[in-house]
């Protein structure tokens, strides 16, 4: 099981879930401002390992905007890395219910899937993964080496 080679969040991701948390935001403006704030921290805590910190920080984005998928994502990534993946999860299946086109969340969910043992489940969600981007070599990896287990 692997994630992408890349750095865990590349100056693209970051700028892609920005633009998407942006451009989801609506009302008042001081209170988009704390909501923005809070996004950028958890991205920042998620780069630099402080997983608990990118999890209180994204709880602050998700009471400002609930239906933000891309936040209940970085969340789950945290609580993956956290090795706590009952709640990863719960918040991509969350991300997911949110957009159905949302990689990431298929992706973090299946590897999670994977370390509680439930390959079966893995696969399925890799499966959506190149359903969506049929050329991602991590997933395709991850559904060989699952399939060999």
């Amino acid at each position: 099981m692997r994630f992408d080679k890349k750095p865990l969040v590349s100056a693209l991701f970051i700028f892609l879930n920005l633009f998407t948390f942006i451009s989801g935001l609506c009302g008042d403006e001081t209170y988009n401002y704390y909501a923005l704030e809070y996004f950028k921290k958890s991205l920042e805590c998620l780069v630099t390992g402080e997983y608990n910190k990118a999890i209180n920080y994204c709880n602050q984005v998700i009471i400002r905007d609930p239906k933000s998928a891309v936040t209940y994502t970085i969340r789950a990534r945290a609580y993956f890395e956290k090795n706590d993946m009952n709640n990863a999860i719960k918040d991509c299946t969350q991300a997911i219910n949110l957009d159905k086109s949302n990689i990431s969340a298929y992706f973090i969910r299946g590897n999670a899937y994977a370390k509680e043992g439930n390959l079966n489940k893995a696969i399925s969600d890799w499966q959506s993964v190149l359903r969506l981007d049929p050329e991602n070599e991590n997933a395709k990896y991850n559904i060989e080496l699952a399939q060999k287990s």
